[in-house]
């Protein structure tokens, strides 16, 4: 890419062909939000090797979208695995990662850009006073992830960050190349393990009220709160054993 994007949009995809309407309205909704506010940007879509006809779905929504591209895996290897992969390929000055549903309209970030000139990493909250929930999850879902959030903050020292797990965050490309190497975890635990370690680098975290409704459509079922929780561990254990190597630039670890 000859110019670089203000912001990079990194999107991970996996078997999303049942809310292909909800596809299709995120897509154009990105397109004619960044149309509007004049910035320059660019989409990534990071396929994790879905098993249904996605792929097929995503080629036809963006053939319109000159700023769209696709990483095209054939392998699954989770979220976390394909935000790596997506936020190291991207170039934008400031990288985003968003859900394909658009449960958290891209116009959210009318509240983030002013943030980016006193953070390093921005993130979309559910759980602020001034959030606006239009469609809840399951009860026993919100009561999971409100105590999983204890947890979390305990765990990982993230003492007053509310929400660690809402699929909306952005980071400066500092912070992508500095922390996203380090990471460990291929699947949901990738969030609370970023936020772990940049906070323990020292960078800025501002946590932003959001827009946020339920879509009906997420693949995360009880096996996936069983997993994040393994994940949480083991990135507690590897801070624990200093595997993230925090006393160091990437620059020296990467010799």
């Amino acid at each position: 890419m000859e110019q670089k994007p203000f912001i990079s949009v990194i999107i991970p995809t996996y078997n999303e062909a049942v809310k292909e309407k909800e596809m299709g309205e995120h897509l154009n909704s990105i397109k004619e939000y960044f149309e509007k506010i004049g910035k320059s940007y660019e989409v990534v879509i990071v396929l994790d090797g879905p098993t249904d006809n996605t792929p097929e779905i995503v080629k036809e929504k963006i053939k319109d979208k000159p700023n769209f591209w696709i990483m095209d895996r054939k392998v699954n290897h989770g979220k976390g695995y394909s935000i790596r992969e997506g936020f190291s390929a991207a170039h934008g000055e400031w990288r985003l990662w968003t859900d394909m549903d658009g449960a958290t309209p891209i116009d959210n970030l009318d509240k983030f850009i002013p943030e980016f000139k006193k953070a390093d990493v921005v993130i979309g909250s559910r759980d602020l006073k001034t959030s606006n929930i239009e469609k809840h999850q399951p009860k026993w879902k919100e009561w999971l992830g409100n105590a999983g959030n204890i947890l979390i903050q305990v765990l990982m020292g993230l003492r007053g960050i509310y929400d660690t797990q809402c699929g909306f965050k952005a980071f400066s490309e500092e912070v992508v190349k500095e922390v996203f190497p380090r990471t460990k975890v291929d699947r949901w635990g990738i969030d609370f393990e970023i936020l772990m370690i940049a906070k323990k680098l020292g960078y800025r975290i501002s946590e932003v009220p959001v827009v946020w409704l339920d879509m009906g459509y997420s693949l995360v079922g009880m096996k996936g709160y069983f997993i994040t929780l393994r994940e949480l561990f083991k990135v507690w254990w590897n801070n624990v054993r200093g595997v993230y190597q925090l006393k160091k630039k990437m620059s020296e670890i990467e010799k």
